[in-house]
């Protein structure tokens, strides 16, 4: 092809790329008939090489790099061997002698990756491997642009391998693509894996600062291992259509679980390799752009299953070299906020991979340190909710709670005595973080003045939003149901004593009205309280599901062998001393009188100082509280309390009192307070409940 031609393409070039005022559309028009007949050219490799030698133009060197692709997948049987090896070992020099523009290196690389793939049909993978040892010698001695394009190579290459139902059109139906698949994982994949470790490990023992050139090498090492450990292993026994759901699954933001099979034994389950990628991480950690992919490997290290591990010593022993050398890594760090979800995605793979019984096994330092980041990941939620639109912690807590919610239901894994403590630890946090000082430190977190106090117009997915972690934070805190039990009633006496007397002093003319503002920390304490203290109680459930009393309550009820009598005249007001009263009907009996409080203040026309959030907060927790308690089933218990028979059981005296107080409220609710649709909505869910209770 003579330099004229070449000229004619970039002129062609200029006109397409030129501002809509500077040519006409005539113009433009000729310059895209020129691509059009240049894209259909046949046999165009000679052409091509001269337009990457020779032009300057960059959308011509992209059209050039565009038909050499197109051109070889279409006439792949019309090329000799000799055709394609030289059209291949050109591109590789191409790329490696030239700086190229990266549109055009990740153009050519892919090609090159196409015809390895295509060429692996007939020749089993020879070429591939001949081309991957060249890759290895290539990283091991060259200049650091060459080692970088010869990693972004292997990338390709892997990229080319990896998909099956939807990669791109190559002119193979999915069954071979499956089968190259599943050949590269057989012969190529750990070998890759093995030689890229060993080349991060020299690069660690180095001691040199990932920096420049040498960070970005280093990243693309790291791809390359992150890419193999996220790599989708389907069996070849699936269907297409589950396939292709699988695969859905490794193009998600979650990796699927690191499963291999046996051959991968005798390199996955050395001890010094665990070692090794949590060497990486500590290498790296200080470079976001390094500690994101490394962060993934030990994640997905985590989650190893399948075939290799089908052993159960070979899976204990995996992981306490795991577990510990986490453990020794988490003593000599202080993790920053982008660690955080990575490090609950640790926990999080261990508990869903590894049984109950082997994670109780572990070193107790792994709860302990679960324990510490929940709580930490507590306060940076709080602080997060009222500085900035982030979250990093939220999502991060909400990922320790995933884990929590695995090791408090497991009954198999820590025993309640192991778990009572960290329990407790984790309760209190959430609970200091949520109420007003001196009991708790809202609004103390950050220096900018917001608070979250309550206010009359909060929308009711204000509840809705912190609904999961509540969730969770319930069943935590029925692990120590007596020092919960005890701190929530503590904290509902003195705010429901603090609200009797702000309310009567007002009443009387004692306290302005236009003083309300005061109630704001003492409602918004008294919404936190509750909700924590309805999770505590029942479980939210959806509708559909069986609604029970929590078991660890009732048996916390049977241990303290409360008096009934005490009890009772506690419950209904006819007596206000604790003592000897069961722990959750003081619990109720306090709610109670909140409630008539509220209703009080209601019909003495203070409905305007009282907040409908923390209105629709009551209802919703005597709602979820009744749907559990009142009447239960006894056929879905194989124990039940004495205490809650007598007070709430079907032939109990106390339940007909009950459900005329919660009536009575929820009409009073809906009378006061119709135009606030959160507190209205959920006192007519109360009502409905109670109905349907009493059918």
């Amino acid at each position: 092809m003579d330099v004229s031609a070449i000229q004619t393409l970039e002129a062609a070039a200029q006109m397409l790329m030129a501002p809509p005022n500077v040519v006409t559309s005539e113009q433009r028009h000729q310059a895209e008939s020129v691509f059009l007949e240049f894209r259909s050219t046949k046999n165009p490799y000679q052409l091509c090489r001269e337009i990457l030698e020779k032009s300057s133009s960059n959308y011509v060197l992209f059209e050039a790099a565009g038909l050499l692709k197109a051109a070889l997948i279409r006439e792949w049987r019309l090329l000799s061997q000799e055709d394609i090896l030289s059209l291949r070992e050109y591109l590789l020099n191409y790329l490696l002698r030239k700086d190229n523009p990266p549109f055009l290196r990740e153009k050519l690389l892919q090609t090159i990756a196409i015809i390895i793939k295509r060429g692996s049909i007939d020749d089993s993978g020879r070429e591939r491997k001949a081309l991957l040892s060249e890759l290895e010698k290539i990283i091991l001695s060259s200049t650091i642009n060459q080692q970088k394009l010869a990693c972004s190579l292997i990338l390709a290459i892997m990229q080319e391998y990896a998909i099956t139902v939807k990669s791109a059109d190559v002119g193979l139906i999915w069954e071979v693509h499956f089968r190259l698949k599943k050949s590269f994982e057989n012969i190529d994949l750990k070998r890759i894996f093995r030689f890229t470790v060993e080349v991060l490990g020299q690069i660690v023992r180095s001691g040199h600062r990932p920096e420049g050139e040498q960070a970005m090498l280093t990243k693309q090492l790291l791809t390359i291992v992150e890419t193999v450990l996220c790599w989708g292993q389907v069996s070849p026994l699936l269907p297409k259509r589950l396939i292709g759901a699988f695969e859905a699954i490794y193009e998600s933001d979650t990796a699927p679980a690191l499963r291999l099979n046996s051959s991968w034994r005798d390199t996955i389950l050395q001890p010094e390799l665990i070692s090794l990628f949590f060497d990486i991480h500590m290498y790296v950690r200080c470079n976001s752009e390094l500690a994101n992919p490394s962060m993934t490997c030990l994640v997905q290290l985590a989650s190893l299953s399948g075939v290799v591990v089908s052993d159960s010593n070979l899976k204990q022993q995996y992981l306490e070299n795991y577990v510990n050398r986490f453990l020794n890594m988490m003593s000599n760090v202080q993790p920053v906020e982008r660690e955080m979800l990575g490090i609950a995605d640790i926990y999080r793979r261990l508990v869903q991979f590894f049984t109950p019984a082997m994670i109780a096994a572990s070193p107790l330092a792994l709860l302990q340190n679960l324990t510490t980041l929940t709580c930490h990941c507590i306060r940076g939620s709080v602080i997060e909710e009222g500085v900035n639109d982030d979250t990093v912690w939220r999502e991060s807590l909400n990922r320790f709670l995933h884990t929590w919610s695995s090791l408090v239901h497991d009954t198999d894994g820590y025993s309640n005595e192991t778990l009572q403590n960290p329990c407790i630890e984790v309760f209190n946090t959430y609970l200091q973080c949520r109420l007003a000082p001196p009991d708790g430190t809202r609004g103390t977190e950050s220096n900018d003045g917001c608070n979250d106090d309550i206010k009359d117009d909060i929308e009711e997915d204000e509840r809705k939003h912190h609904s999961n972690v509540l969730l969770i934070i319930g069943a935590i805190a029925r692990k120590a149901p007596a020092h919960c039990c005890h701190i929530l009633f503590s904290l509902l006496q003195d705010r429901s004593k603090r609200l009797k007397g702000h309310l009567q002093l007002m009443h009387m003319g004692k306290m302005p009205v236009s003083s309300g503002e005061q109630l704001i920390s003492l409602f918004e304490d008294l919404h936190w309280i509750l909700m924590i203290t309805g999770h505590f109680l029942a479980v939210d459930c959806t509708e559909g599901e069986t609604v029970m009393i929590p078991p660890e309550i009732i048996r916390y009820s049977l241990l303290e062998n409360a008096n009934i009598d005490a009890s009772l005249r506690y419950l209904v007001g006819d007596s206000i001393s604790p003592d000897n009263v069961d722990s959750v009907l003081r619990l109720v009996g306090e709610t109670l009188r909140i409630s008539s409080w509220e209703c009080a203040a209601l019909d003495a026309g203070l409905g305007a100082v009282f907040s409908p959030e923390l209105s629709a907060t009551m209802s919703w927790l005597l709602k979820i509280w009744a749907n559990s308690y009142l009447m239960p089933q006894p056929t879905l218990y194989s124990e039940m309390s004495n205490v809650f028979e007598c007070a709430w059981g079907r032939q109990s005296s106390g339940t007909g009192w009950t459900l005329a107080r919660l009536v009575a409220r929820a009409a009073t609710c809906l009378r006061h307070l119709a135009s606030q649709p959160p507190a209205a909505q959920h006192a007519l869910q109360l009502l409905t409940t109670l109905a349907y209770i009493q059918d």
